[in-house]
């Protein structure tokens, strides 16, 4: 199947996406959309499958040819522009967060259902290789029943954060600071290992950046899955002192796994028997973040033209929506939030 890909959004994650898409057996041509002409003709003159470059996004999803809407916009715009695309006949591909608000999360859900087209979500850390080979140990048994997972994520955001004019972490835009961005990843993660939480409790605290109308640069959040299992997750925006690093262990009642980003620098999956280490063999190319990047829209297009569940779904970008929502609540209201899910007592 040779699909047109309308591309809304040419800032600097574009190239992560025209990278896979490019190198995708389904798609055949690109067309483009950005406000900035700047960027907008930086990114055609660097790909040539972008056939079409327009500054307004309405020109690209409405045209006849486009099968496929890829959203790489700032959170305010992700349902606005996801609904348009699919009330005019195109599936949808948009970048995490699925919205801000549950109510926004829940128009495009509906939208999907009224048009028949497909809303996916882009989840990239679960097509971590590290992370796929984890969830097998998991599931076979190598660490006995995990009973804690601690997810870290070190990042460094001070200058977009400090910016009162850029989107990133803005309170109205972003619909948060840190949480609903870099924290959407550890949560998700969590949630397709170890499924939905009972409660949550966390603390979204702005500790270093403190910029008029921006959210936290810091949060700490405990998940409470139930059966003798809990989660703690840390991020900040604010590490400025060394570039993005994720951290993740988790511990069973025979071993632990411990999983690393970088593997130029660290074991990007390790398995923990008391005093011992054993390193655990994963394909894990040098730059994780790209090959996750292309392997996400891999599926999500695959998951389109074969008709399919991805591996990341749309059920779990929307159960992450209301764990971070969840968190928020704790902050706001200091107390520990408890989650009924649809279907459960």
């Amino acid at each position: 199947m040779d699909l047109t890909v309308g591309l809304i959004g040419c800032g600097e994650f574009a190239p992560l996406h025209l990278d896979g898409l490019v190198r995708n057996e389904h798609v055949r041509d690109v067309f483009a959309a950005d406000p900035d002409e700047n960027a907008l003709e930086r990114t055609r003159r660097r790909y040539g499958i972008i056939k079409r470059a327009e500054t307004d996004w309405r020109a690209v999803v409405e045209d006849e040819m486009v099968d496929v809407v890829d959203v790489l916009t700032p959170h305010d715009s992700h349902a606005e522009i996801a609904e348009a695309a699919m009330e005019a006949g195109k599936h949808v591909i948009c970048e995490k967060p699925i919205a801000r608000k549950m109510d926004e999360a829940d128009e495009m859900l509906a939208a999907a259902e009224r048009t028949g087209r497909r809303l996916l979500i882009s989840l990239p850390q679960v097509y971590y290789p590290a992370v796929v080979r984890a969830r097998e140990l998991i599931a076979e048994g190598e660490i006995g029943e995990p009973f804690l997972a601690v997810f870290n994520i070190y990042d460094d955001e001070f200058k977009r954060m400090s910016d009162p004019g850029h989107w990133k972490g803005d309170l109205e835009r972003a619909g948060g600071g840190v949480l609903i961005d870099a924290g959407y990843h550890p949560i998700y993660l969590m949630l397709h290992l170890f499924g939905r939480p009972r409660a949550v409790t966390a603390m979204c605290r702005s500790l270093v950046i403190d910029t008029p109308g921006k959210g936290e640069d810091t949060a700490v959040m405990s998940l409470d899955f139930g059966e003798g299992m809990v989660g703690e997750i840390t991020v900040t925006f604010a590490n400025h002192a060394e570039r993005y690093r994720g951290e993740r262990r988790i511990c069973g009642t025979e071993g632990a796994l411990l999983i690393r980003d970088m593997p130029e620098d660290e074991v990007p999956l390790g398995l923990l028997y008391g005093e011992q280490f054993q390193p655990v063999p994963v394909h894990n190319p040098l730059q994780v973040p790209p090959y996750a990047v292309e392997a996400t829209l891999n599926d999500l297009i695959a998951a389109i033209v074969d008709e399919r569940e991805p591996l990341g779904t749309t059920q779990l970008a929307y159960d992450t929506l209301r764990v971070v929502r969840a968190g928020y609540a704790s902050e706001r209201e200091g107390r520990r939030v408890e989650m009924i899910w649809p279907g459960e007592a």
